[in-house]
């Protein structure tokens, strides 16, 4: 099991407003009343405070399943189930070891060690076992790193760092309307067992319960897409030293061409020679190509005629 702190250790620092996620101050503090967010209730003090003059700051985490409520909300879904979908997505992650493509258990504890501490190595390994993982994790893994453990953290781990395309799946028991929840793996490049995998949980569930399937890959999108959001992305390490001198050429308008050769090898070529506003639909494609590493190589032409390649080196490790 992989932790996207691996990845991007500064994901759990509290950095982003709720202006960027396009979410109503008003309406935050009536989901914190609810309890629907990953945090404390207000205490007095916070109540005297007017609701537009509260500050917030967001880690990635709580920031996504903000954008999460949000989707859900705009379809009209239940505070009871977005309610027991948060227990879940704030859970450790429960272990398939017989799913296709899944970590051995070996694998999985080299994977915890290299999280911890040195000096707790010994006894992880002597107690961890299938039954006491959550309770061991807790007890040897600080506040902040645990959640890159839970089902949340999972789907940032699924997105950001493997390049899965995953969903959560919300099913409703027809007779009881008991609720259960599953990430799903939709990926076009997936072996032949993961496909029949995936689709025999998808039919068993059709023709007996009902489902909602919210994708994961448009929200965490957005985050990339938004020029107001740029910052926050670039504060998180989430653009590299290269990626940052692309952007900073789109600012500055001092690029000519862009050419991306995606990891599909599909090439996309980005022409600003004629380009009017070249802050517009071609630079929100251009941030999220490189935020989700959706390429192998860039090559940026300057209107100097001088070139910037980028490889992606991260897609070399994985």
């Amino acid at each position: 099991m992989i932790s996207i702190l691996e990845y991007y250790p500064l994901l759990t620092e509290k950095k982003i407003p709720l202006k960027p996620l396009d979410i109503n101050p008003r309406v935050y503090f009536n989901w914190k009343q609810e309890g629907l967010l990953n945090e404390k209730a207000l205490d007095a003090n916070e109540e005297k405070i007017d609701v537009q003059r509260r500050k917030v700051f967001l880690n990635v985490f709580d920031a996504l399943w903000v954008l999460i409520i949000k989707e859900l909300r705009n379809l009209n879904i239940d505070l009871k189930t977005i309610l027991e979908l948060k227990k879940f997505l704030f859970s450790i992650v429960q272990m398939d070891f017989e799913k296709v493509g899944s970590p051995s258990f070996d694998e999985l504890i080299a994977s915890f060690l290299e999280t911890i501490p040195l000096e707790f190595h010994n006894d992880f390994k002597a107690q961890f076992s299938k039954e006491n993982m959550p309770f061991l994790l807790n007890k040897v893994t600080d506040e902040e790193s645990i959640i890159a453990f839970t089902y949340i953290g999972s789907l940032l781990t699924n997105v950001l760092a493997l390049k899965k395309a995953v969903s959560i799946v919300i099913i409703k028991e027809t007779k009881t309307s008991e609720l259960d929840f599953l990430i799903a793996e939709n990926n076009n490049n997936a072996s032949v067992e993961e496909k029949n995998q995936l689709y025999e949980q998808y039919a068993t569930h059709f023709s007996n319960h009902t489902l909602i399937n919210l994708p994961i890959l448009p929200l965490v999108s957005r985050l990339f897409e938004e020029e107001n959001f740029e910052k926050y992305c670039i504060s998180f390490g989430l653009f590299n030293s290269h990626e940052k001198k692309l952007l900073k050429a789109l600012h500055d308008a001092s690029c000519k061409k862009i050419s991306i050769i995606k990891y599909d090898s599909d090439r996309i070529t980005f022409d600003f020679t004629k380009e009017i506003d070249i802050k517009g639909d071609h630079a929100k494609e251009i941030r999220k190509i490189l935020g989700l590493k959706q390429y192998e190589k860039v090559e940026l032409t300057y209107r100097n005629d001088k070139h910037l390649v980028i490889k992606n080196t991260q897609r070399e490790n994985n």
